[in-house]
């Protein structure tokens, strides 16, 4: 069902004031939410309509020059900008928009709804209407070479998929009592969330780190020496994360601050590109890139190093050509110029890579929408009514046409910035007897939902971790406050995994307090967090284990064979059997684990950048806080004997 929107002939029928070219306009039926005003190239109205006489459901068409006003009194459910060289796209009975270098996310409706019936036919009407689209340059095979070698951990999640199972490890339970320091790679920076906020990647005995900030080093696997560095001390927008990419023999990575995306040589870091996406609001970039089909994905986040969500600012994918720099297209992630208060909202955007299936749909999960969760002058969400899509969503993109497949609002009107974040997982798994494509979605809402990644049908959704007061859609109206978990840093913060059916997710267990016009930040103590590791059946959704932590996991979670491993800002690493919960290996590391870990053959790679707040688990006494990056290897110097823990059965 489409919501917020009135009938392409509803708008047409409004239509008021002298036009001479009227009649054309009203077969076309092209104007669906323009504000009054609003003008349109008159050759472009002629290619809208050779595109709409094939896709009678709805297309856009751009503003350029030749101009004529054309005027309606309704009330405005789309605005958005078009640049110059803006084209028709796929826009049926998904919203979407294709344009020449930039394709605009549309209005849609709040739950999974299908696309066009042809999710190549909006790209190809648009090329028969005349639109320049430009293609990448092909420089090697849609998958890189570098996900072909299972000991390479090339991406941010490990593969494209975003499984974070390291099929080609060595680590199991049978020998993790061997797994010892092997080395350890300082990183003397100073950064607001620590040093280290990123996933390592490796390629062909080669360790590439970005540090927060935005300095990059590539180090050798066996021995820990620094190959080359590259230097530019570049805050990140809220502290991280970032990271880097490897494909086609080239290392990618983001400055975030001025929004800078870099392609460089693996073999001596000189930079082959340099392409900038900065928002014309300063919005800056907080993500790893990745590469898929000769293409580069990445996003800019509605904030700066200096200030988040001030009014206007949006997320934006952009689709870089991997070789060139060049920008394919680019979707907002929001709609209704930002939820039709642009002067005070914002949202949306990616903090973590996209994912991908074998016929090369784009998953991504998207950020919150602001104010959260209001202001004085608009308490309460006010300055945003409605579902706010497509921010805290799951969606799936057409890569072709870069419009919507389908996609799901998991968490419609969030007040307390519960975002969709993370990276999806794709699989085939099996649900109710029938192997089933699955996309598995989390966030810092703290659910992990399911959804068949074909039709957007959502399988299941199971929560995790402590919930109270987080469905509120209204908040009190004498200025006291409620207390919410997951708060704004709580839920699921970083990455789950997935492997031989069962779904792990470590759980930041951290309430907020919420007025109607602000987060009340003295609320938030990150030394006073709990946390947990949850093991799903990824057929069913029900809990198969859950281990309580005494601090909130922030590695995000990652398989080695029989065990998954887990960490946070104790500088606690904690391996677990995937089969009970049960602990089979521990180690201390220098410094607070506030990034996810990347394991190749024998080497288990810690990023131990951020700050020491020792728990119950942390060592006595504590050790003296050292950022690096350390190395563990089946073979290297045990620090201790792993101590088993219990985990509680799920129900």
């Amino acid at each position: 069902m489409l919501v917020g929107r009135a009938s392409v002939q509803e708008r047409v029928i409004h239509l008021a004031g002298p036009m001479a070219d009227k009649e054309v306009i009203r077969k076309t039926k092209v104007l669906r939410g323009y504000p009054m005003g609003h003008t349109i190239s008159m050759s472009y109205v002629w290619e809208a309509l050779v595109a709409f006489q094939q896709y009678p459901k709805g297309v856009l068409v751009m503003a350029d020059d030749g101009m004529f006003p054309i005027s309606t009194d309704e009330p405005l459910n789309v605005r958005r900008r078009l640049g110059r060289r803006s084209f028709v796209g796929a826009a049926a009975a998904s919203g979407a928009v294709l344009v020449a270098g930039r394709g605009i996310a549309q209005d849609a409706t709040p739950v999974a709804t299908p696309g066009p019936a042809d999710s190549q036919s909006g790209n190809n009407s648009a090329e028969q209407a005349g639109a320049q689209f430009p293609t990448v340059v092909p420089v090697g095979p849609a998958t890189p070479p570098e996900f072909d070698t299972p000991t390479n951990w090339p991406s941010e999640n490990y593969d494209l998929q975003s499984t974070r199972n390291a099929k080609s490890s060595t680590i199991s339970s049978n020998n993790i009592s061997q797994l010892g320091e092997a080395w350890r790679f300082a990183v003397p920076i100073s950064a607001t969330f620590g040093a280290l906020v990123a996933n390592p990647t490796i390629v062909d005995g080669t360790v590439f780190l970005q540090d927060a900030q935005s300095n990059v080093y590539a180090v050798d696997l066996e021995t820990g020496k620094q190959r080359w560095t590259n230097t530019y001390n570049q805050a990140v927008p809220s502290g991280g994360p970032n990271g880097t990419a490897n494909a086609y023999g080239l290392v990618y990575y983001t400055i975030g601050g001025p929004g800078d995306v870099i392609a460089a040589k693996v073999e001596d870091g000189s930079e082959v590109w340099k392409t900038n996406i900065l928002g014309y609001r300063k919005e800056g970039i907080t993500m790893a890139p990745i590469v898929y089909d000769n293409t580069l994905y990445v996003s800019n986040i509605p904030g700066t190093p200096e200030a988040f969500y001030n009014g206007g600012q949006r997320g934006i994918i952009f689709a870089l050509d991997a070789s060139t720099g060049q920008i394919i297209w680019d979707f907002d992630t929001t709609t209704d110029n930002l939820w039709g208060n642009a002067r005070i909202n914002s949202g949306g955007g990616l903090w973590h890579p996209p994912s991908f299936d074998e016929a090369g749909n784009i998953y991504v999960g998207i950020g919150n929408a602001a104010p959260y969760p209001g202001t004085a002058a608009f308490p309460a969400g006010s300055s945003r009514p409605g579902n706010n899509d497509y921010a805290d969503s799951l969606i799936r993109i057409n890569p072709s046409t870069a419009g919507i497949d389908w996609y799901i609002n998991v968490k419609p009107f969030d007040l307390f910035d519960l975002d969709n974040h993370l990276s999806p997982i794709l699989a085939t798994v099996s649900v109710g007897g029938t192997d089933t494509p699955v996309v598995y979605s989390s966030g810092k809402h703290g659910l992990v939902i399911a959804a068949n990644s074909e039709t957007g049908e959502e399988l299941w959704r199971t929560p995790v971790g402590r919930h109270q007061n987080d469905d509120l859609q209204e908040l009190p109206t004498d200025g006291s406050t409620v207390e919410v978990f997951p708060g704004t840093l709580g839920g699921v913060e970083t990455a789950i995994a997935l492997a031989d059916g069962v779904i792990f997710a470590p759980v930041y267990n951290l309430g907020s307090a919420y007025s109607q016009s602000e987060l009340d930040a003295t609320s938030i103590n990150i030394a006073d967090t709990t946390g947990q590791l949850v093991a799903l059946n990824a057929g069913t959704g029900s809990v198969l284990w859950d281990v309580p932590q005494p601090t909130g996991q922030l590695a995000a979670a990652t398989v080695t064979n029989d065990v998954v491993f887990t960490a946070g800002l104790d500088g606690v690493l904690h391996g677990y059997s995937v089969s009970d919960g049960s602990e089979v290996f521990r180690f201390q590391a220098s410094a607070g684990i506030n990034a996810p870990l990347a394991a190749s053959g024998d080497y288990l790679l810690v990023p131990a950048g951020g700050p020491l707040l020792a728990s119950s688990d942390t060592a006595s006494p504590a050790p003296a806080t050292t950022q690096e990056l350390i190395a563990l290897k089946i073979g290297g110097t045990v620090q201790a004997t792993p101590q088993p823990g219990t985990a509680t059965p799920g129900a």
